[in-house]
């Protein structure tokens, strides 16, 4: 219970530091029923359904905007593509992920809960939990990652600031990878998000409207820039000379680098439920997200077309936005160029923290809300992933961990299964069919309980997902050798995944039938209209009308309903 509400802000400091019990009763949720229950994980109530059509396309074409898709260029235009080839590469890939992100959003956008919600419908009350933390702690790694690249884009507005911002004594060793001006860079990245972890989800989505409006401008300024200051594009320079005598190894080169640019997006697909349960309607989520990917080909035009420019000026192609600013301000450290490379590093900043919220916090926090329902909800996580991520130095694991850089650059392999198993779970075998109740039931009587809490045909899917391409995986860290066909096998990696997990699960399911086959008998998507009650994890449901005349008659039934498209919503 938190301090009283007539209190003042120092006397609910004090009240809370009087005593442990105090301290406990104040972190502890009111709204923490049990612990699968808490106020962001039951459904989203009517006034939390926010997002609009245009609130998704503003999402995905903003989130197409970052580091990673600016330099996507460079890895296929090394393999002898063209530009165009590279650029079709990458839409390709795109317009599949917004097709998996669509499917993958469906279930929520209609139910309005979230992935580790919907998780328990596929691998059970407590198997769900594996899959959460696995998110949770990839959420941690790339949301430190994050902050340390926005700090980046900070030292470099310092820089702009100060002409003597680069001649500062670095007192740190160089052992640590990392100077003086970027540590204090990252610091100030830090104190600059704490604001933004105040902000619900439900509310973030005007972060994204502007992002998808400011980070287009500043990377057409950028264009401009370069081409004026080249006299035209010279995309040939970035043409490099390739046997292509081989036309398999030139092939699966193109694939491995298509299965990269969908491993990009993997992070993206599996959080889109966290998101698609705030919309105001089914079909907004649909046409949002199925536009604002695709058009991210902008970003990677953009970057291609820069490159080419600065490298015919100055013989160096810089892919990186932050090493291509800086090295403007070492060619000229004009008047003009400041201004223009710090308001363009303020708007890279601004976009790499509305990635880090997007693909990191966001999950992290709807992740730890689930793992500890009683004392956390998505706001105090997104708080918790902030202060984590701050802990972590990521410099460190950028430069001085490549094989585990490796490691998480092929993590893709284990995401695809666990999307397509959830796909086939819910489309194929329950027929678009949740018992939200059951969803909420930690009991033995649950149908979603399973064989102690775990769903074992999802687990022994899963593993079938990332077994097949696992051996090249393993040989991509240059350790081990291994055969053509095994890291032919990785270069399909998050399709390989996707595929053989999806369809393992699905036979499996057809010869050893899942729990509450009545509801799976049921016409597609029958039981959205159902009446939905949540137990408080005290009293096992038997009956959902026994029960709750049992709770009006004991003065224990709180009024939560809310009828939105014929769904109403009770929780005890």
């Amino acid at each position: 219970m938190a301090p009283p509400s007539d209190y003042t802000f120092m006397e609910k400091v004090k009240f809370t530091f009087s005593s442990p019990k105090n301290f406990h009763q104040a972190i502890t949720l009111d709204s923490a029923k049990s612990k699968f229950i808490n106020e962001d994980l039951i459904p989203s109530p009517p006034e939390r359904r926010t997002w609009t059509a245009w609130s998704y396309l503003a999402y995905w074409w903003s989130e197409a905007w970052n580091i990673t898709t600016w330099s996507l260029g460079s890895s296929l235009i090394a393999l002898g593509l063209s530009v165009g080839n590279a650029l079709l590469v990458i839409l390709f890939a795109n317009i599949l992920s917004a097709l998996v992100i669509i499917a993958n959003g469906f279930a929520a956008s209609r139910y309005h809960i979230g992935y580790p919600v919907l998780a328990r419908a596929t691998f059970g009350m407590y198997g769900h939990y594996f899959f959460v933390l696995i998110r949770a702690i990839l959420g941690i790694i790339w949301g430190g990652v994050q902050l340390y690249f926005e700090g980046q884009f900070i030292s470099l507005m310092l820089r702009c600031i100060f002409p003597s911002w680069e001649r500062l004594t670095n007192t740190i060793p160089e052992s640590q990878g990392i100077t003086l001006q970027v540590l204090i860079g990252f610091v100030l990245a830090f104190i600059v998000t704490i604001p933004f972890m105040l902000i619900h989800t439900t509310k973030i989505k005007h972060l994204f409207s502007v992002k998808s409006f400011v980070m287009p401008l500043a990377g057409l300024g950028v264009v401009i820039w370069a081409t004026k200051a080249n006299g035209g594009v010279s995309a040939g320079v970035l043409s490099t000379p390739v046997d292509k005598s081989n036309v398999a190894i030139y092939a699966w080169n193109i694939i491995a680098q298509f299965n990269s640019v969908m491993g990009s997006n993997s992070a993206l697909i599996v959080t889109v439920p966290d998101l698609a349960r705030y919309s105001k309607r089914p079909r907004d989520q649909v046409f949002g997200q199925l536009l604002g990917l695709p058009m991210g080909i902008v970003c990677a035009a953009f970057g291609v077309i820069t490159t080419a420019a600065v490298q015919n000026m100055w013989g160096e192609a810089f892919w990186n936005p932050y090493d291509l600013f800086n090295g403007i301000l070492d060619h000229t450290y004009t008047s003009k160029s400041r201004a223009g490379v710090f308001f363009v590093s303020l708007v890279f900043c601004f976009a790499t923290l509305g990635t880090s919220i997007a693909c990191n916090i966001v999950p992290f926090a709807a992740d730890i809300t689930c793992m500890l329902p009683k004392y956390v909800n998505i706001v105090r996580g997104q708080f918790l992933c902030l202060i984590i991520a701050f802990a972590i130095t990521p410099w460190h694991i950028l430069t001085s961990a490549p094989t585990f850089l490796n490691f998480l650059g092929g993590y893709s392999i284990f995401q695809g299964s666990v999307v397509s198993i959830m796909l086939v779970d819910y489309f194929l075998v329950r027929k678009g069919n949740l018992d939200i109740g059951a969803l909420y039931d930690g009991s033995t009587k649950s149908k979603y309980f399973f064989t102690m809490g775990i769903n074992w045909r999802s687990i022994v899917a899963f593993i079938i997902g990332f077994i097949i391409p696992l051996p090249g995986f393993i040989g991509s860290f240059g350790t081990v050798t291994v055969s053509i066909s095994a890291s032919r096998m990785f270069y399909l990696g998050w399709e390989l995944s996707f595929l053989s997990g999806g369809l393992a699960y699905w036979i499996l399911c057809l010869i050893f039938k899942v729990p509450g086959q009545e509801d799976c008998q049921r016409s597609f998507g029958d039981m959205i209209h159902d009446e939905w009650i949540l137990p408080d994890g005290e009293t096992n449901l038997e009956s959902p009308t026994t029960t709750r005349n049992q709770a009006q008659n004991n003065g224990e039934y709180e009024d939560y309903e809310k009828n939105v498209e014929g769904v109403r919503v009770n929780v005890i």
